[in-house]
C-alpha cells in the first residue's frame, strides 16, 4: 500500500560506489549498494510515483572540506593511488587493517559524502524522505579515519540541513556507538544526538556510556543507550519506545537523520546483540510514523544477507509499500542467506533470549529508562 504524497521518496544510487573494494578480506564491502538496489528493483520498490532514483557518479567539489581538516584531506588524497603508506597517513588513521589504503580511497570517500549531501538537498527541496545506502560513516573524525570510516558524511549532511534552517535530530541504531557524531555535537544544544548500541565494554569504539550526556549548553542533548550482549528485539524496543521516541518528542525535530546499520542483528559476525530485522523495522516504523521527514543512511552490517533484507525493508517502509511479514527462511532468509528468489520473504526468523539472562537484560533496559527519566528528560524539557 502506498501513502499519498506530493513528492517521491529519493533513493540515492551509485554504480561507482558499489565497485570499490577496501581489501579482499575486509568486512566492509561497498557492493552492498549494488545488491540492495538490485533487490529493491526486483521487488518493484523503485517504480511508481512514490519513489525516485537519483544517480550520483561524480563527487561534489571540495566536499571533504565541509568537515575534515586540510592535513587529513591531503593524506587521504595521497592514499588514493592505493600503493603505499607513509607516516603522515598512519598518523591520520589511514593504512591500518581497519582503514586500509586502497585504489580510489579518496574518490570513494568523496563520492559517499556527496551521496549523503545530495540526499539532504532533496529533503530540503521537499522530498518526504531520502536514503543513501553507502552513508552513515559515524566513526570518521575531523582529522582521522577510524572504524572502517574515512569521511563523516553524517555531519556533512546534518550541517547542510541546518544551513537550510531545519532543526535536526540524529538517531543511530548501528551496533557500534556513533562516537564521532557525538564528539562533533557534544556541546551543541541545537542538534539532538541519540545512539543505541552495544555497550563499549564489549565492542569498538569502547565508549558510549549513558552518562555521556553532553557538556555545557549541550548537556542533555546527547543520549546514549548501551545494550548488553544478548539483547534481542524485545529489549531493544523497550529502550527505543521509552527513550528514543520520548527524547524526540521533547526535542521536536524538523528532520531525523538516521544511521540504520544492520550489525545489531543476531547473525552479524562482528557484534554480540541478538536483534532481527523484525525489531529493527518495527523501530523504523515507530520513528517514521511520528517523524516523517527522514534522511536514512546505511552504516554497518557485515552479513550481506542482513544488509540486503534489512535495507530493502527500510526502503519499503519509507515509501509506504506493504510487504509480507511472514518468515520465508527455507526459501532464502537466514538459512540460505539468499532472499533474491521472487517467492522468498525478507523477514528473519524471530530470535529470543530467554530465562534468567532475559530477565537481567530487561532489568538493564529498565535501568537505562530510569536514568533517562531522571537525568536527561528534565534537561530536554527545560
Amino acid at each position: 500500500m502506498n501513502v499519498a504524497r506530493e513528492e517521491p521518496t529519493v533513493f540515492v544510487n551509485s554504480s561507482r560506489l558499489g565497485a570499490f573494494r577496501f581489501s579482499p578480506d575486509h568486512p566492509f564491502n561497498p557492493e552492498r549498494v549494488t545488491r540492495v538496489f538490485r533487490m529493491c528493483t526486483a521487488r518493484g520498490l523503485l517504480a511508481g510515483p512514490f519513489a525516485s532514483v537519483v544517480d550520483v557518479e561524480q563527487a561534489d567539489d571540495r566536499i571533504l572540506e565541509r568537515f575534515h581538516t586540510p592535513e587529513y584531506i591531503e593524506a587521504l588524497k595521497r592514499a588514493d593511488a592505493g600503493t603505499e603508506v607513509d607516516l603522515e597517513m598512519l598518523h591520520h588513521g589511514i593504512g591500518t587493517a581497519e582503514n586500509p589504503v586502497f585504489k580510489g580511497v579518496y574518490d570513494f570517500s568523496a563520492l559517499a559524502a556527496t551521496a549523503s549531501l545530495v540526499a539532504a538537498r532533496h529533503i530540503i527541496r521537499g522530498a518526504p524522505a531520502a536514503f543513501n545506502p553507502c552513508g552513515g560513516f559515524h566513526h570518521a573524525h575531523a582529522d582521522r579515519a577510524s572504524g572502517f570510516c574515512y569521511v563523516n558524511d553524517i555531519v556533512i549532511a546534518i550541517e547542510e540541513l541546518r544551513r537550510a534552517g531545519l532543526r535536526v535530530a540524529y538517531v543511530d541504531i548501528d551496533a557500534h556507538h556513533g562516537d564521532a557524531v557525538q564528539e562533533t555535537y557534544y556541546g551543541e544544544p541545537s542538534v539532538l544526538t541519540i545512539s543505541v548500541h552495544e555497550t563499549g565494554k564489549t565492542l569498538f569504539p569502547w565508549g558510549g556510556s549513558e552518562r555521556e550526556t553532553g557538556q555545557g549548553a549541550g548537556r542533555g542533548y546527547n543520549v546514549n543507550i548501551p545494550l548488553d550482549p544478548g539483547s534481542d528485539d524485545e529489549v531493544f524496543l523497550v529502550v527505543f519506545r521509552e527513550i528514543v521516541m520520548e527524547a524526540l518528542r521533547l526535542f521536536r525535530p524538523d528532520v531525523v537523520v538516521g544511521q540504520f546499520g544492520t550489525d545489531s542483528f543476531a547473525t552479524d559476525p562482528l557484534t554480540h546483540l541478538r536483534l532481527t530485522n523484525n525489531g529493527y523495522i518495527e523501530a523504523i516504523e515507530l520513528l517514521h510514523g511520528s517523524f516523517p521527514r527522514i534522511l536514512a543512511l546505511g552504516g554497518g552490517g557485515y552479513n550481506m544477507g542482513d544488509v540486503e533484507r534489512g535495507w530493502t525493508l527500510l526502503w519499503a517502509e519509507l515509501t509506504g509499500h506493504r510487504l509480507e511479514a511472514g518468515y520465508g527462511g527455507s526459501l532464502g532468509g537466514v538459512f540460505l542467506e539468499d532472499s533474491s528468489l521472487p517467492e522468498s520473504d525478507l523477514r528473519d526468523m524471530h530470535v529470543y533470549t530467554t530465562g534468567p539472562e532475559k530477565e537481567r537484560l530487561l532489568a538493564r533496559a529498565g535501568e537505562l529508562v530510569g536514568f533517562f527519566v531522571k537525568e536527561i528528560r528534565p534537561l530536554l524539557n527545560r
